[in-house]
């Protein structure tokens, strides 16, 4: 059992074995003895202690909390010691072999140049990414702009977004070198020369003297103000998004499991939330229902989450190793989006062909021309619920009670060419196949009454929750003989569906009228 010595390095705590630790301290110690007498010695310090502290970030797991001799070694493998390049020919060339094994994995990493920028520098980043000439992406950038209109919006959240190359080590990321000690050494010093270099430039500028002050100021302020409004405008972002994904949340949970007990106000009435293994009851097998609403959530819920989770980001702007939670996030997503497309598969079969039933029967003749044709406004289902939407300005019910369903009738009424009135019922249904389709739809029950020269017909055909919901319809066709007369009482209005090929509003305005059958077509009686 060996000791383990806890380090901050680079602002990030490590802990490392005390042989690791021994290691690192003597090769940091031949870093900061081979630069500290140098100008820009601290800076070359600071990248290379950051370059380590993120090789060592990339070794540390849930399952692994200590850095070991071997990942120190592979460090100074990949980093290089300072005695490999005392001398400028070693400086210039590449490290050992373990460093260009791991320099092959590395790719370029896209950052914002703050050297050559001109605006946030994220033209020049995506040069130095690409391994062009700054003057193409920013002459794509405008002329792109006109036809493109959404380029500026893109270029800001990219400014928002893409990291400032700071470092060394970063810089030679974004130009894909390799992050070595002889390279963060070299890039420091050619920083720090043209500094130099800069400075003498405007030592020997009166011009530039004048002008400084004040163009500089503007600048720098414009420059500040900018980058408070992007804070600012990255702290509304992050709130936005965890309003919204805490809203979306509780939305999701009411759903699917309390009807519209965290939302009790009905947004769009008569709309009633019901929890989905309800409403999905007398659609297939319970077991599908639970999986099916469990993937359904896990598919709307994970992305909810990630916004939140970057939400949280946008306004604290911490680091976190969050890749490993990210990649099963993404897997459970996929999983639960097959595990949707397999069952919508699997029960959709059963909605694969349609089939019909139908049922005619004469009226009892009566002492009259006319047929009075009404609702009955008790169809005997008091007690009934909504499963799913109710509203008498629709087309379609779906009610319950303990035992049964209830599915809205469509009312039609047709001319006849025989000399007595006719009802016929008309079943409709889905199956796995036509056979299976005429049975679902013969498990539907529907009733009506003839009082005379009154027939009362329900509003509601039923079927037993036994049975599967198979989108059944039920039409009603009452047929008129020629020269006789039907009068539509105004409880029709919501249940008329068509009369003889007429328009939608003809249909629902003939409701509360009587009408006749003339020379082979429905017209309103005068």
């Amino acid at each position: 059992m060996k000791k383990t010595v806890k380090i901050n390095l680079s602002g990030i705590v490590f802990n490392l074995d005390e042989d690791a630790y021994q290691e690192l301290k003597n090769y940091l110690d031949s870093i900061i003895s081979r630069f500290r007498d140098m100008e820009e010695g601290n800076e070359i310090i600071s990248d290379i202690e950051s370059r380590i502290a993120e090789i060592f970030q990339s070794k540390v797991s849930d399952k692994k909390q200590v850095i070991t001799l071997k990942d120190v070694n592979e460090v100074i493998a990949i980093m290089g010691r300072p005695e490999d390049f005392y001398d400028a020919e070693t400086m210039g060339a590449d490290t050992e072999t373990g460093k260009e094994e791991y320099s092959r994995k590395r790719h370029r990493r896209l950052y914002r140049d703050p050297e050559n920028a001109i605006l946030g520098g994220v033209a020049a980043g995506l040069a130095a990414y690409f391994g062009i000439e700054i003057w193409i992406i920013r002459l794509l950038l405008v002329i792109l702009t006109f036809p493109i209109q959404v380029i500026p919006i893109i270029y800001i959240i990219l400014w928002i977004v893409v990291p400032k190359a700071e470092t060394a080590a970063q810089k030679l990321e974004m130009r894909g070198e390799k992050v070595t000690v002889s390279n963060i050494e070299k890039t420091v010093k050619e920083e720090y020369e043209t500094v130099k270099e800069n400075v003498k430039r405007v030592q020997q500028s009166k011009e530039y003297k004048k002008t400084k002050s004040v163009l500089g100021e503007i600048f720098h302020v414009i420059g500040q103000i900018i980058l408070v409004f992007l804070k600012v405008l990255l702290i509304i972002i992050g709130i936005a998004f965890i309003i919204a994904g805490i809203t979306a949340i509780m939305g999701l949970t009411s759903v699917f499991f309390f009807r519209n007990a965290l939302f009790p106000i009905e947004i769009w009435p008569p709309f009633h939330i019901h929890p989905l293994g309800e409403m999905f009851q007398f659609l297939a097998d319970p077991g599908a229902i639970t999986l099916f609403s469990f993937a359904l959530f896990m598919t709307i819920a994970i992305p909810i989450i990630a916004l939140i989770y970057g939400g949280i980001k946008l306004i604290f702007r911490f680091k976190a190793n969050d890749r490993a939670i990210g990649l099963t996030g993404l897997v459970l997503w996929l999983l639960s989006i097959i595990c949707l497309v397999t069952l919508f598969v699997y029960e959709g079969s059963d909605f694969a062909t349609s089939g019909h039933k139908s049922e005619t029967e004469y009226l009892e003749p009566f002492d009259s021309d006319t047929l009075r044709l009404m609702m009955n406004n008790n169809p005997g289902i008091e007690g009934f619920r909504e499963e799913w939407y109710r509203n008498d300005n629709d087309d379609w019910h779906i009610l319950s009670d303990e035992t049964r369903i209830y599915g809205k009738i469509n009312l039609d009424i047709e001319s006849s060419d025989i000399r007595q009135f006719e009802v016929i019922v008309k079943k409709r249904s889905q199956g796995r196949s036509r056979v299976q389709a005429i049975i679902n739809a013969e498990n539907t029950s529907y009733r009506y009454t003839q009082d005379g020269k009154t027939l009362i017909i329900d509003p509601y055909f039923s079927r037993s929750k036994i049975h599967k919901w198979r989108a059944p319809e039920t039409d009603i066709i009452v047929r008129v003989p020629e020269g006789k007369y039907i009068h539509l009482h105004n409880n029709t209005k919501y249940f008329l569906d068509d009369i003889n090929n007429w328009s939608y509003s003809q249909v629902r305005d003939a409701a509360g009228k009587t009408l006749i059958t003339k020379e082979g077509d429905i017209k309103i009686s005068e």
